[in-house]
């Protein structure tokens, strides 16, 4: 917030503040270290929910659907021609759609005109009791409240996106894989980062996002020029069918009460019998939760797949006691072998390792993105002839090494660039210099401008691959 405000000041008010003031990008590093982790779902409780989001979905899109196709099936040239309501059939389902399209802009008119005296609309009225009332007619031709919300679930379980950050995507979150036929990239701006967040969906279920923002942006279409200017680019438009029948993008306190109502109207419980206390807020950490777990509880994967600077953020999401117990038995495992590698004869673990040679698939014997010409030859400092090459991060000085001018390289040689940028604030400033600054710079200076701006801009476009930590 208090960066907002500077940078307003220095847009709007530049004589209030110095020019050549700045704050640094993390003004209070390790500020929520302390905060309590965040509520997560289990996933039991998850699938209860999509779910019931996807029945709600169905049923809501064969409404809409069903709705199209009564439109389709009436003269509505000359509905939208007839001025005297009784000479039109409003008992029809369809004819009284058309009336609602090309009479009153797709919105079904209040109460208070239809029953208006002398107006001459009262049939309106009754008619729209006969078909289900207000409400029922709305939801043939555009979304409401109620409406939404099982496709804002769906969305943000799958994207992970912030509550905040869902309800104020854009109408063009959505646009074709670059390199990768089949997916399609969602995009959208978190309020507190500068970054733009990314995740790609194939387009295979009915379901997946690319299908739901399809949906919502034809079912919100008609809604469209009655919409206030600073709202038409968002997604999740709503007409309100009670009260003061505002055309709008939908507003937090309401997202937030429909989603309760969603709970409320499927059943759902927790673990314990208790009715769930569901948020969208919640989806985000149960997603992040559940697929820490399927990713074999690494940190820097999820890091990637949240979209986080740090991976101290992560943490603070998927800070869960069975987290903590997984991560616990890894490290204990990983220590048992570590022990029984220094306990074992020195020439069984030389055997086991010339074992290993046979099954190792040389061509992924580095983590920097280099493909090697011979991994078994030894030429690598330190390295012995027969036996796969070792030395992580030598690749870049190696006389072995080939780099392919291509996307899936260079999306790992810039992870590899980043870790060693960041290795740099945890390590002791001589051992960094020592080790890992050479390597930097050839990367840096040698290595990367070799590279296309072409193929730059792809790899801007995938998610990282999570590489091992450097120490």
């Amino acid at each position: 917030m208090l960066k907002q405000m500077v940078r307003w000041l220095k847009r709007n008010r530049p004589e209030l503040v110095a020019t050549d003031l700045e704050i640094p990008f993390n003004a209070f590093p390790r500020k929520n270290a302390e905060t309590r982790p965040r509520e997560a779902l289990s996933r039991s409780e998850m699938e209860a929910i999509l779910s019931a989001a996807r029945k709600d979905i169905e049923a809501i899109w064969s409404t809409f659907q069903a709705g199209k196709t009564l439109l389709s099936q009436v003269d509505r040239e000359a509905i939208a021609r007839e001025r005297d309501l009784s000479r039109l059939d409003l008992d029809d389902l369809g004819v009284m759609l058309a009336v609602i399209v090309e009479h009153y802009g797709g919105l079904v008119p209040p109460q208070n005109v239809t029953l208006e005296r002398g107006a001459g609309r009262w049939r309106l009225h009754f008619a729209s009791l006969k078909h289900g009332g207000n409400q029922k007619l709305a939801s043939y031709l555009h979304t409401l409240p109620e409406t939404l919300i099982p496709y804002m679930i769906a969305i943000g379980a799958q994207s992970y996106a912030n509550p905040e950050a869902l309800r104020e995507l854009r109408r063009d979150c959505m646009s074709d894989h670059l390199l990768l036929d089949g997916r399609e990239v969602m995009t959208w701006s978190k309020g507190r980062s500068n970054r733009v967040q990314r995740r790609s969906f194939l387009r295979d279920k009915s379901l997946s996002v690319p299908h739901l923002i399809d949906q919502v942006v034809e079912m919100t279409a008609l809604l469209m020029p009655h919409v206030p200017a600073h709202d038409r680019e968002r997604l999740f438009l709503v007409a309100s069918i009670n009260g003061t029948r505002a055309i709008k993008l939908i507003p937090d306190y309401l997202m937030s009460k429909h989603v309760r109502l969603f709970a409320q109207r499927h059943g759902l419980v927790d673990e314990k019998g208790a009715p769930l206390a569901l948020t969208l807020a919640a989806l985000r950490t149960t997603g992040l939760t559940l697929a820490h777990e399927t990713l074999g509880h690494d940190i820097l994967k999820t890091q990637i797949l949240a979209n986080h600077a740090t991976p101290d953020t992560t943490q603070r999401y998927i800070d869960r006691p069975i987290v903590r117990k997984a991560q616990e038995r890894i490290i204990g495992d990983l220590q048992l072998r570590f022990v029984e590698a220094i306990r074992s004869p020195h020439d069984e673990a030389d055997d086991e390792r010339d074992a290993d040679v046979a099954t190792v698939q040389a061509e992924y014997a580095t983590a920097a993105g280099f493909i090697c010409k011979d991994p078994l030859a030894g030429v690598g400092e330190g390295q012995k002839t027969g036996r796969l090459c070792t030395a992580w991060l030598g690749c870049f000085t190696c006389p072995n090494a080939v780099i392919p001018l291509d996307p899936g390289v260079l999306i790992r040689l810039l992870s590899t660039r980043d870790a060693l940028v960041a290795a740099r604030q945890a390590l002791a400033p001589d051992r960094w210099r020592l080790l890992y600054a050479p390597k930097l710079e050839i990367l840096e200076h040698d290595i990367l401008p070799r590279f296309s701006p072409e193929l730059h801009l792809a790899a801007s476009m995938e998610a990282a691959p999570a590489l091992p930590v450097i120490e």
